[in-house]
Order: C-alpha cells, then sequence, then structure tokens
C-alpha cells in the first residue's frame, strides 16, 4: 500500500473536521465507536491511510486511546495494519464478495433450517430486534446502525443453528461485508427497501417452507450478485444459484 502524501480523511476544503470531537470520557471503546462510523459510513474511504496525528487532532483525543482503538477494528477486519507504514481502513474487493456470496446462497439457507427449532422456541426475538433496529437506522438515514442491524439478522440463522462450523464460516466474512454493505447500501433509493426485504423474509421463515425460504435468500443474495456482475474483476466467476 503506497505512502499517500494526502490527509488521512476525504477532506473537505481548508480544515472542516468531519469528525465531532468526543467531548465524555475518553477510552478507546469510545474512539473505536467513532472510528468504527467513519468506516462504515465513507467518512474514512476503504484503502485511506489512518495517520495518527491528524485522527487524534481530528478527535481531540491523545495517541494512546487511539492506537488501541486501531487494534480493536484491526481485530475486526476493518482496519489494516502494515508494518513500518501504519494502519488502513481495509479494502474488499468484489471478487471477494462475489465469492462470499457464491457459498452464502449453498449454506445459508442450511443455517436458517438449522435454526428453525430455536426461531420457533423464542429466537425469533432476537430476528425481530434487529428488524427493529433496521428500520430505526432507515428512518434516521442512519447506515452504520442500519448495517449493524443487518449483519446482526443474518448473523442469528448461524448462532442458532447450533453448527460451529457454519458460525464460524460467517465471522470469517462478517467484516468484509460490513465493508461492501457500506458502499452496497448506498446504493438503496430508500433504506427502507432492505427492511421491507427482510420483513418478507421473516414472515417466510414464520411459514416453515424451507424451499420457499431457500429461494428468498437465494433472491437477495444474488441481488447482491447482480451489482457486481458489471465489474470487470467478477466477470469469470460463475455465481450459480442451482441447488445440488
Amino acid at each position: 500500500m503506497p505512502d499517500h502524501p494526502s490527509p488521512t480523511l476525504r477532506r473537505m476544503p481548508m480544515k472542516e473536521n468531519p469528525f465531532q470531537r468526543i467531548h465524555q470520557r475518553t477510552t478507546p471503546v469510545n474512539v473505536a465507536d467513532v472510528l468504527r462510523r467513519a468506516v462504515l459510513d465513507g467518512t474514512l474511504a476503504a484503502g485511506s491511510q489512518l495517520r495518527e496525528a491528524h485522527l487524534a487532532a481530528d478527535l481531540g483525543v491523545s495517541r494512546a486511546p487511539l492506537r488501541e482503538a486501531l487494534g480493536m477494528l484491526a481485530d475486526e477486519g476493518l482496519v489494516r495494519k502494515v508494518a513500518f507504514k501504519g494502519a488502513f481502513v481495509a479494502e474488499v474487493t468484489a471478487h471477494d464478495i462475489a465469492e462470499i456470496a457464491s457459498v452464502r446462497m449453498r449454506v445459508e439457507p442450511y443455517a436458517v433450517e438449522l435454526a428453525m427449532p430455536q426461531l420457533a422456541s423464542g429466537g425469533r426475538a432476537k430476528l425481530t430486534r434487529a428488524l427493529r433496529e433496521m428500520e430505526c437506522g432507515a428512518d434516521e438515514g442512519d447506515i452504520s446502525r442500519t448495517i449493524d442491524a443487518h449483519m446482526s439478522f443474518h448473523r442469528t440463522f448461524y448462532e442458532l443453528s447450533g453448527h460451529k462450523l457454519l458460525l464460524s464460516m460467517w465471522r470469517t466474512w462478517e467484516s468484509q461485508l460490513r465493508l461492501f454493505f457500506a458502499d452496497n447500501h448506498r446504493s438503496f433509493a430508500d433504506l427502507h427497501d432492505l427492511v421491507d426485504e427482510h420483513e418478507r423474509l421473516l414472515s417466510l421463515i414464520d411459514a416453515g417452507n424451507i424451499d420457499t425460504i431457500t429461494g428468498e435468500i437465494t433472491c437477495q443474495i444474488h441481488g447482491l450478485a447482480d451489482r457486481l456482475a458489471a465489474s470487470p474483476e467478477t466477470r469469470s466467476l460463475r455465481i450459480s444459484t442451482t441447488r445440488r
């Protein structure tokens, strides 16, 4: 990754600061929350270098909690640290997401099928909470909150499946999905469209027909793949929806 001469952020004219300074007691968690939101809403662009001096000044914090916060985001996969160069906002390619989509279309319906007994006996509340959070994020135009709820909704299937390998797979690709959805969510004319999609999926889960559920999951994930279809990077990657 080249060391860009430009500042860390997508700088606005002159020295306008895109961050609100942290006035409460400064902790690494507080700083990480602000930076995470900045990554997910695009204030900090993918691939941009996170220069400690600039960030500390913009946030009004010392470097110690900032370094810890960057370490936390690195653990989440949102930041990439490069020896002797520093920290950078992680990047995810169209090819990465197309590969994840090709696997998700196979395994997510299975995760839902395994989770059905738990969903019928109280686990459904986790999905409805995620939906309400997604709706609140949409009402406020809060992309970061919407992404968090979106990820929580789908993570629930893997958590309730009781299948450790499936959950491990989800955790492996969740940070990449977060970065992708930070851009993908902005392609929705209205974030409420995303809420409507997931309300429809939940209603199908309530009905309990796994074939119909599989079809809806495939449709939603394939919609993501269609957004990538024009990318030269993914033209050679076939994403099949054929069930085997």
